[in-house]
């Protein structure tokens, strides 16, 4: 028997991969259905997702991908330096979340958002026959073979841009490295964060000369001036104490940092603490309420209200502008096995910076902070209430750690920049 030809062995790998796509989501669409009915989710933006797009269509020179609101902070510096370089492009942004989009909103106002197509066939050429990208890149590591392989066919060069290879990805992948690895090849450029991840997405079947190791763009975050509406009534509640940042604090993560809160207000701290996800700050509250800490919400806060010892950040986009108020910041996600958050946000901004042992998510990063003692680990929610008493009281260390976390960001940008160039000779 004469044996397929290759490019028929991986046009019937696209079938199979389309009919179990197809088949996840008819599994699936009851869940999205109540989800979608109960907290109103889904629903409005399945229209759009299936390829179905209001308004006039465009056509436009880039189509970036970043699915939730960190990939569209790490986009938002990615698309600065690239405008820097060409002027007058036009750029389409889409995302996965419904926190993300939100976000995408507030940080693009010149580009065109839209939520990312379902990876069949016909919804990402719907997607594409109305916004007409002229190329294609997606921030961090998400392969999508429909939307690769269509953009490949129709001669649209496809990127990826601040890539990373996490080790529990990696083990995934290499066992489907026969599926990986043609749609791998249809990548036009590749810009990875670190060494270690261009030789992982070398063994996962990309093309080696392919791949840039560029760095890692959230060292180029910049914090700005860009004034926050919440500041004045956060230094009013404060009343003169100094404020603590407890941000992205994760599910069951929170109720253990409501446990220490009352010794942390005790120590002489003003808090502020931001849930990660929307769908957890009621029950964070409860947890907060709970510790017997005096507490007012962002959402309902009204100018001159009351009196607290902890403000609840229940809103989306204001974090990385809140680190600015702050003398230490605990980046959460990381006193329990979720992987952690990035601790880049709140060292650029001058802030002396913390985070648990559990940082798998961000290990290079952590380990660049902590290797030049720009950080402070603490393994337990009782060590953090420590350090928050001791940097409260200690004015010398609290700003040494400070200008050795801001020495470390200085020392680390430019990967935009060699990202931008990357792919602006795709264009």
């Amino acid at each position: 028997m004469t044996p397929a030809h290759p490019h028929t062995m991986i046009g019937r790998m696209f079938l199979a991969y389309e009919a179990l796509l197809v088949l996840v989501f008819i599994v699936a669409s009851p869940w999205f259905l109540l989800i979608g009915l109960m907290r109103g989710k889904y629903l409005p933006s399945l229209g759009e997702r299936l390829g179905r797009h209001a308004g006039e269509p465009s056509r436009n020179d880039l189509w970036v991908q970043a699915v939730s609101v960190g990939e569209v902070i790490a986009a938002r510096t990615i698309v600065r330096a690239i405008q820097n370089s060409r002027p007058g492009l036009s750029i389409v942004v889409t995302t996965t979340t419904l926190t993300g989009q939100a976000m995408a909103k507030k940080l693009f106002p010149e580009c065109r958002i839209a939520y990312f197509p379902f990876d069949f066939t016909i919804s990402v050429k719907r997607f594409l026959a109305h916004y007409s990208p002229r190329a294609y890149v997606t921030v961090e590591t998400e392969i999508w073979p429909n939307v690769t392989r269509i953009c490949a066919e129709r001669g649209i060069p496809v990127g990826l841009v601040n890539g990373r290879i996490s080790d529990r990805s990696f083990t995934r992948y290499r066992r489907i490295r026969f599926i990986l690895a043609p749609v791998l090849a249809l990548y036009r450029s590749m810009s990875v964060r670190e060494e270690n991840d261009r030789e992982r997405l070398a063994t996962m079947g990309a093309p080696r000369e392919r791949i840039h190791v560029d760095g890692n763009v959230k060292f180029d975050f910049d914090a700005g001036d860009t004034p926050l509406e919440i500041a004045p009534e956060i230094t009013r509640l404060a009343g003169g104490r100094k404020i603590v940042v407890l941000g992205s604090i994760v599910e069951t993560e929170d109720e253990l940092v409501a446990r220490e809160l009352p010794r942390i207000v005790a120590a002489g701290a003003f808090v502020v603490l931001a849930p990660r996800k929307p769908e957890r700050f009621d029950a964070t509250a409860r947890a907060i309420e709970a510790a017997g800490v005096r507490m007012l919400r962002r959402s309902t806060l009204r100018p001159g209200e009351g009196e607290a010892d902890l403000l609840m950040l229940d809103s989306i986009g204001e974090l990385a502008r809140v680190y600015r108020l702050a003398v230490l910041a605990f980046v959460g996600g990381s006193l329990v096995p979720t992987g952690g958050h990035n601790p880049i946000e709140p060292a650029a901004c001058g802030v002396p910076v913390a985070f648990g042992p559990h940082m798998s998510n961000f290990r290079e990063i952590a380990s660049v902070f902590l290797d030049a003692d720009a950080a402070i680990e603490v393994a337990t929610p009782d060590a953090l209430t420590r350090l928050v008493d001791e940097i409260l009281h200690d004015d010398v260390k609290r700003a040494e750690y400070a200008r050795r976390a801001y020495a470390v960001i200085d020392r680390n940008r430019g990967a935009a920049a060699r990202i931008a160039k990357h792919v602006t000779e795709m264009l």
